[in-house]
């Protein structure tokens, strides 16, 4: 007798056939993402300002994409963080920059490492989160560089009192959010 393997593709498959189709499959994972990002997006405007930890807000938005593209991802990685950097970029958090591209390479890229070239295991994803917090304040550094004259910017002070704990915080509230 020959055994019929059971794929992933086929269990995937009779879940999404037994919430009414593929297209509605789809739907409800994008209003979920969508909800859930706004939130963490108020949250991160709002709430989070009043208990900053070292002085620092984390970006849980950036958090969220990383997790998202673990969990599902480079297409839906890449979606989400383009979509986050937008929403970020909306509500004033850094006002208008570059973090829709920031964003969708970061979801993209984490996408594509994670079960292809990494394995989806924790070490990988402290590996990834480590790599991203050092990815954020690179970008806080240009634009405070791109803000300040040359005589003003003092790199030792810049890493000290903005940078080091930038990175200490994300990395801090990526913990939780392992998939």
């Amino acid at each position: 007798r020959r055994r019929k393997a059971v794929s992933r593709l086929s269990v995937d498959s009779a879940r999404v056939s037994a919430l009414g189709g593929p297209h509605a499959y789809t739907r409800r994972r994008a209003i979920y993402y969508g909800v859930t990002l706004f939130l963490l997006a108020l949250i991160q405007t709002t709430l989070l300002p009043l208990f900053p930890l070292f002085g620092i807000v984390p970006d849980v938005c950036l958090l969220f994409v990383l997790y998202i593209a673990m969990r599902d991802g480079r297409e839906v990685g890449g979606t989400v963080g383009l979509c986050a950097g937008f929403l970020e970029c909306a509500l004033g958090v850094t006002g208008p920059s570059a973090l829709p591209i920031l964003f969708f390479t970061v979801g993209y890229g984490v996408g594509h490492l994670s079960g292809r070239t990494l394995p989806r295991s924790f070490p990988s994803y402290l590996i990834l989160s480590a790599s991203l917090c050092f990815l954020r304040p690179a970008v806080t550094l240009a634009a405070i560089g791109l803000a300040a004259q040359a005589s003003a910017f003092d790199l030792t002070v810049i890493l000290r009192g903005t940078l080091a704990p930038e990175m200490l915080v994300n990395f801090l509230f990526s913990l939780p959010m392992y998939p």
